[in-house]
């Protein structure tokens, strides 16, 4: 391999000095490089600096023919010809890229995918999931405007609204978001944006989607930039594997894709994508704000996309196998996963869903929170105490200490989330074996 890289690198007219260089790193793909004739032999720099580019009379150029798997683009930024190619580049007349913070092709190949399975009109790939809900609210509120929360929300996102655009004179109101005549109360006035999630964090709770997007939009109108109520919905929990809101009436869907669409916990990237009549500042905001994703994460992302739907079809037939197998187990309070016929909102997620009941279950211990620390130690070689989901390992988080740690106790108390819940993201591994251990988890809690 190293005699047919270097014969390779010379057969390309390449006058180089091989001593101290590791071939393998200069042409380990000798076919990715097209004959080139060098106007100049490479010369060591008296100053101790290496030159930016040895000229050529061409660049180097990939052979005719397209990679099975698509590159990563590290680049910061591009090439322009002419300032007429700059002008129409950065003023969005010709399709391209320039400067990484506006965009580049591995955010762009996988916004692409994501808008055609949400069947958005527009979608962009932010640096989180949290940088999409930002880009939502500070592209379309002004000060003064009302938004209505529907609960219980990630901790997080209700902190940002709550208190970090609270400052800047954003109203809210928290309402349940399963209870149709709160919405109904809710919507006596006029709101600006709804927020709400597919399945809620941490209590799987179902809203009906299609019923609430009918009922804003025939309260208040349809949205557009300006004005009307945006109804914004956190896929997360779903993914389009499960669930489109947008074909359910939203507005806005946004999504943190390092979760069950990445797969693997080895990325971070958002998801914002919607109808064109409300898109306006979105991408201005995300470039101003410095919310870009990152090409590798994105190249990471879109490899997990491939096989999302294999992924969530096993981890939710697990998921439902195990959360039969614990129901009626003397330690467990109750248990919150939407495929259990008792489940409140079982019709609604059966409906949602097409027959799928997704990976996130909730469980709440009789013994409080000693027994979950009893339970998480127990557990701790298989299942981690890892405040994330979606990955290949099934993990599992404390919302009282940490995505709902913002939450007062009143408001802790009126969710139903305690000491003694936790929250699961079954992975992949084999269900029998995760029936075994979550049955062992549990004969170390206290009754």
């Amino acid at each position: 391999m190293c005699d047919s890289a270097i014969a390779g690198g010379e057969s390309l007219g390449l006058k180089v000095d091989w001593s101290g260089i590791n071939p393998y790193l200069a042409f380990t793909r000798p076919w990715t490089f097209s004959p080139i004739s060098m106007t100049q032999e490479y010369k060591e720099p008296s100053h101790g600096v290496l030159p930016k580019r040895v000229e050529a009379k061409e660049a180097l150029r990939f052979p005719p023919g397209v990679p099975q798997t698509e590159p990563i683009h590290l680049s910061g930024a591009w090439i322009m010809e002419s300032t007429e190619q700059a002008d129409a580049l950065l003023g969005g007349a010709v399709p391209g890229f320039v400067y990484r913070r506006d965009g580049h092709p591995n955010a762009a190949s996988l916004a692409d995918a994501l808008r055609i399975m949400h069947g958005a009109d527009q979608a962009m790939v932010t640096a989180q999931g949290m940088s999409s809900i930002s880009i939502a609210a500070m592209s379309l509120l002004k000060p003064g405007d009302r938004v209505l929360l529907g609960q219980p929300l990630y901790g997080r996102t209700s902190f940002f609204i709550k208190n970090d655009l609270g400052r800047w004179g954003i109203q809210f109101e928290d309402v349940d978001v399963t209870d149709y005549d709160a919405w109904k109360s809710a919507l006596e006035k006029p709101a600006r944006m709804v927020i709400l999630e597919t399945i809620t964090n941490p209590r799987m709770s179902v809203p009906d989607i299609e019923s609430i997007c009918k009922l804003i939009h025939q309260a208040h109108g349809p949205a557009i930039a300006e004005s009307g109520p945006v109804v914004m919905v956190d896929n997360t929990f779903a993914t389009p594997a499960l669930c489109q809101p947008l074909a359910l009436g939203a507005d806005l869907v946004v999504e943190s894709l390092s979760k069950f669409v990445c797969g693997h916990a080895d990325a971070m990237l958002g998801l914002l994508c919607g109808r064109n009549e409300i898109w306006g500042r979105m991408r201005q905001t995300m470039v101003s704000f410095g919310m870009t994703s990152s090409p590798l994460d994105c190249w990471l992302t879109h490899r997990g996309l491939a096989s999302l739907n294999v992924r969530m079809a096993h981890a939710a037939a697990s998921a439902n196998e195990l959360a039969h197998a614990i129901a009626g187990h003397p330690r467990v309070q109750a248990i919150d996963y939407p495929g259990l016929a008792d489940h409140p909102d079982h019709q609604i997620a059966k409906k949602q869903f097409n027959g799928s009941f997704g990976n996130m279950l909730s469980i709440h211990l009789k013994g409080g929170l000693s027994s979950a620390q009893r339970f998480i130690t127990a557990v701790a070689d298989d299942i981690p105490f890892c405040p994330t989901l979606g990955e290949a390992q099934t993990t599992l988080s404390h919302p009282m200490s940490t995505s709902h740690r913002s939450y007062s106790p009143e408001l802790l108390q009126s969710l139903g989330i305690s000491g003694g819940t936790l929250r699961f993201s079954i992975g992949l591994e084999p269900t029998s074996s995760l029936i075994g251990k979550f049955l062992n988890g549990l004969n170390h809690c206290d009754d």
